[in-house]
């Protein structure tokens, strides 16, 4: 599927067949329900009623599984950002988009639980970078790809450490998504001034309203059935 943000286009990684979604959207439950360690290739068959030799045509290892299933949590993310913040500038589109994230794992436990143990892989943690350097490209962030690929795994990596400690650092949501903006920022060489005037101008996206379109529009291009983990 290819999406065109202004005039570029922006090719996500493929969808795959329904049998694979199908699958997809089993394991989901199961990891969201138990943790992703706690789930066994078994389990996954089992709950597909499909043979375990069947599933591993599909995904040969767990890690893979959780990979695709990351890829579509990821891209259906980012659809919000491409449709409904066009008119704004790439910065104030990541800032936007890294607040309602972070917003939505605050509310929502069981799909914090599932992306904590992405953080957990090294690379599944890549994955997640690569996903979100492709979009960071596509929306125009000015850098060179390796910078803006080191400030993403550098800022996202080092925040949502904080993010999963931020009862026990009593660090807000809110602080924590202004942080991670602004590391990513500077690293690619921006004012420190000019950031915190980019940052203050995206205040009035970052209300109820404009959060929970977000949401909505994320259980609408989803091809993962999020209903029982994302409350509207």
């Amino acid at each position: 599927m290819l999406i065109m943000i202004g005039d570029v286009p922006f090719m996500p990684r493929k969808r795959n067949t329904q049998r694979r979604m199908e699958i997809v959207n089993a394991a989901f439950r199961l990891f969201a329900e138990q943790g992703y360690d706690n789930v066994q290739m078994k389990d996954i068959a089992d709950e597909c009623d499909i043979s375990k030799s069947l599933l591993q045509h599909y995904f040969p290892k767990k890690i893979v599984l959780l990979s695709t299933m990351l890829n579509e949590l990821m891209l259906s993310a980012f659809v919000y950002g491409n449709e409904q913040l066009t008119a704004l500038s790439p910065e104030q589109r990541t800032m936007i988009q890294m607040g309602f994230l972070l917003r939505m794992l605050d509310e929502n436990p069981t799909i914090e639980h599932f992306i904590k143990d992405v953080f957990e892989s090294p690379e599944l943690t890549t994955e997640i970078v690569l996903v979100t350097l492709d979009w960071l490209e596509a929306i125009g962030v000015d850098g060179e790809t390796l910078t803006i690929r080191y400030a993403t795994n550098f800022a996202v990596s080092g925040g949502m450490a904080v993010f999963f400690k931020r009862k026990l650092l009593r660090a807000s949501v809110e602080g924590i998504a202004e942080n991670i903006d602004h590391a990513f920022y500077l690293l690619l060489g921006e004012d420190s001034q000019k950031i915190n005037q980019i940052y203050l101008s995206t205040a009035k996206y970052c209300t109820d309203r404009y959060y929970q379109a977000f949401i909505t529009n994320l259980h609408e291009h989803s091809t993962i059935n999020l209903r029982a983990e994302i409350q509207i």
